[in-house]
C-alpha cells in the first residue's frame, strides 16, 4: 500500500473519533453525565444580564457550566445540565424555567 493510501486510511478513521467541535463532548454524552437539564426559552433580545447571573450560579458554586442549545417550534432555548437534581431545583427556583425529562 503506497503512503497516500495510508494516509487516507488513517484520516477516515480519525474523522469517524472526532466530536462535532474540537474538543467538545456531543451532547447525548453530556446530558447522559449531567442528566438533570433545565430549559429556558431565550427572548428575543437575549438573556441579558440575567446569563450573567446564570454563570455566576455555577461559579458561586464551584460548577462548571454545561449547557447546549436547541430551536424547537421556533423557539431558541438554553440546556443547563446538573448531575444532580437538587442544583437543578434551585436553579429552577432562582431563574425559571423547566427541568426536562
Amino acid at each position: 500500500m503506497s503512503t497516500f493510501g495510508r494516509k487516507a486510511d488513517m484520516s477516515l478513521i480519525t474523522i469517524g473519533a472526532m466530536t462535532r467541535y474540537k474538543g467538545r463532548s456531543s451532547s447525548k454524552i453530556v446530558e447522559r453525565a449531567f442528566p438533570h437539564v433545565v430549559e429556558i426559552a431565550i427572548p428575543l433580545g437575549g438573556l441579558g444580564k440575567r446569563l450573567n447571573d446564570m454563570r455566576d450560579f455555577h461559579l458561586e458554586r464551584g460548577l462548571k457550566s454545561r449547557t447546549r442549545s436547541c430551536r424547537r417550534e421556533g423557539h431558541d432555548y438554553v440546556r443547563w445540565c446538573f448531575a444532580n437534581a437538587e442544583l437543578a431545583k434551585a436553579f429552577v427556583d432562582q431563574f425559571g424555567g423547566e427541568v426536562s425529562p
